[in-house]
């Protein structure tokens, strides 16, 4: 499959098999290794055995991090080593008895089958197409359309539509079983206020007759 991709969006996990997926998937490895003053012919022919055995970019990387047994390898390369011959150092805890390289650390694919994983993600994960509405659904929408325009179009509907909406709220903080109050139920509970029996002086404040006046 001819695919030609960035190195820096190259998938990690994809075991490449052709020259130019090497190429990429080297200089992928050596972006996210953070090593620019790597040669990479020589990093490619370190990995490339490694590549043909079924390990992938991450798994090179995992390797370069930790031993088998999951134990780190080691503080990170300096810039006084090279990058190909501390890579090879790296990978030598991954060979078996010294003769057959251990299982990849991270499961790997070719890039045929990322491509199809990815293709189906995203079909899977692209929204749906809307359903088409009945003729009862169709009809309801444009009657719903209309009475909002009809609201917009006339202020004296929007008026009475903000006046009927207030009503409603105030009806609903009335206890149930309660009518709403009235202006003559204020007027009667003015009528029961009694004003004062003696009259108030409009100097001091003072009721006449009850308190004494200043001296």
């Amino acid at each position: 499959m001819r695919v030609r991709l960035d190195p820096r969006q190259w998938p990690g996990r994809v075991i490449p098999e052709t020259d130019a997926e090497i190429d990429t998937a080297v200089e992928a490895f050596c972006l996210r290794a953070t090593w620019p003053d790597a040669h990479r012919a020589a990093v490619r022919r370190v990995v490339e055995p490694w590549f043909a055995e079924g390990w992938s970019v991450d798994a090179l990387l995992a390797a370069v991090d930790r031993r088998p047994d999951g134990t780190r390898q080691g503080s990170p390369r300096n810039r006084d080593q090279v990058a190909h011959d501390f890579l090879r150092a790296r990978l030598r805890s991954w060979w078996q008895g010294g003769a057959l390289r251990a299982r990849p650390p991270v499961a790997g694919m070719t890039l045929g089958a990322w491509w199809r994983v990815n293709r189906r993600n995203a079909r899977l994960t692209q929204p749906r197409p809307p359903r088409p509405l009945s003729a009862a659904g169709t009809l309801a929408r444009e009657q719903s359309r209309e009475r909002v325009r009809a609201r917009l179009k006339d202020p004296v509907e929007r008026s009475r539509e903000l006046a009927r909406r207030r009503q409603e709220v105030l009806d609903s903080l009335l206890v149930p079983g309660q009518r709403t109050p009235t202006f003559d139920d204020a007027r009667k509970l003015l009528a029961d206020v009694r004003l004062p029996a003696h009259p108030v002086c409009s100097r001091c404040g003072c009721r006449q007759g009850v308190l004494p006046h200043a001296a």
